[in-house]
């Protein structure tokens, strides 16, 4: 019982030696307020643009497909419902076989 307890004080004496050494290593400064206060208003500014170029995409997205929807009704109805058919068969692909990649996970 005695060589246990002397081999467990030579190995905590052991460890906290290692520990010192790791803990002088480290170094503890921790940045001026100014830094992080400059880092949060550059990705404020950056999260501003990419939020701007990512609204201006969707818009013109957004106007092309409705402009070639509304064309391809009003101009040729029966490729408008072909059109419609094509992308409902392809969501529901989609759905279906996210929906079994998910199931197979679980």
């Amino acid at each position: 019982m005695y060589d246990h307890q002397e081999h467990n004080d030579e190995l905590k004496e052991l460890l906290e030696k290692g520990f010192e050494s790791i803990d002088e290593d480290i170094d503890e400064s921790t940045p001026s307020l100014q830094w992080f206060e400059q880092l949060v208003e550059d990705k404020q500014v950056e999260l501003k643009a990419r939020f701007k170029r990512d609204l201006t995409i969707f818009l013109l997205l957004a106007c092309c497909i409705l402009t070639v929807l509304t064309l391809t009704l009003f101009q040729m109805p029966i490729l408008f419902l072909l059109l419609q058919v094509t992308i409902f068969v392809g969501a529901s692909i989609f759905a279906g076989i996210t929906y079994k990649k998910k199931v197979k996970r679980i």
